[in-house]
């Protein structure tokens, strides 16, 4: 009985409702596709590609350009994503699920903002090659984040999202973006 009753609360939850994981599986199989893809076309473009991407990102791979670790750079990491992952919360509380033409301008701006964010990774990680996976351990985490955020509108798009439901994604998203903060400032080389 006792089963029954979770497996009808998880079906009926914030996360079960509407295919809510469903939703954020999808995001993040997004996230992934486009940083992967990035990756691929600056790779198979060839050196004078991964040339002009190093230029144009001049990434120093080296610990001691990693400031030292501490529960502030976490936290100043974490602040400066959360807004980036959360902006797609604030669509459904301008009703815009409503209006196609709004709907559709809406996922066009997510669209675009998951491949700002996406894209330039992707290339990096083309260009750099593996030289780059020991900066980068927090990227499962943030793309996580980040998936959540875009999830949030391929679920608010189809019904409006309740309060609780807003909050739920919100507090996931802040604290896996926490978390990813937490490892990009302690786990990357450092001096």
């Amino acid at each position: 009985m006792a089963a029954t009753e979770l497996a009808r609360d998880a079906a009926s939850g914030v996360w079960g409702r509407g295919g809510t994981l469903a939703a954020w599986a999808c995001a993040y199989v997004g996230v992934w596709a486009v940083t992967l893809t990035g990756a691929a076309v600056v790779a198979v473009a060839g050196p004078r590609s991964s040339v002009a991407v190093r230029a144009a990102l001049d990434l120093t791979l080296a610990p001691g350009r990693n400031p030292p670790p501490s529960a502030g750079h976490s936290l100043a990491l974490a602040a400066h994503n959360i807004p980036i992952a959360a902006w797609p919360l604030l669509l459904g509380v301008a009703r815009i699920e409503h209006s196609p033409r709004a709907r559709r301008a809406a996922d066009i701006l997510v669209l675009a903002c998951l491949l700002v964010n996406a894209a330039p990774v992707g290339a990096a990680l083309g260009a750099y090659g593996v030289r780059l996976l020991p900066y980068v351990p927090q990227l499962p985490l943030e793309w996580a984040g980040l998936a959540l955020g875009y999830a949030s509108w391929l679920v608010g798009r189809r019904r409006a999202l309740t309060a609780r439901e807003r909050a739920t994604w919100l507090a996931a998203l802040v604290v896996v973006l926490i978390a990813a903060a937490v490892v990009e400032s302690y786990a990357v080389p450092h001096r």
